[in-house]
């Protein structure tokens, strides 16, 4: 898909009724007073970091997956569990799933959740 097309379904996307011209109130709430360009740089910005926070926490899934840790997977949705030097780490291809189980005092990381985390775990990757 190329910028241009990305960037035609983000205006649709964010404006009333999909007409293409108007911005809808989450728009204005999002990016504020600002031309549609301007905005869609900062959407790509939040795709890039998005897009990045997901292959490192596949690298880490691949590193657990390597290291032998023990794997759950959930009897209810498509969450996979691994257990790996006393953490509980859930993963998830859903990209906002409901809820957070993260409770580092109980040391469980929702990385499904919370995708930032994976920026606090240190793994050797090869």
């Amino acid at each position: 898909m190329t910028t241009r097309k990305i960037f035609e379904l983000f205006v649709k996307n964010n404006t009333k009724g999909r007409d293409g011209i108007t911005p809808n109130a989450d728009f204005k709430r999002k990016y504020g007073e600002v031309s549609f360009e301007e905005a869609f740089e900062s959407y790509l910005k939040e795709v890039k970091s998005f897009i990045f926070l997901k292959k490192k926490i596949d690298e880490f899934e691949s590193f657990l997956q390597k290291e032998g840790a023990r794997r759950i997977q959930s009897g209810i949705s498509e969450s996979r569990y691994y257990y790996y030097n006393g953490i509980k780490y859930r993963f998830s291809s859903h990209v906002y799933p409901t809820g957070s189980m993260t409770d580092k005092m109980m040391g469980i990381i929702d990385l499904a959740a919370d995708p930032e985390l994976i920026n606090e775990i240190s793994f050797k990757w090869e």
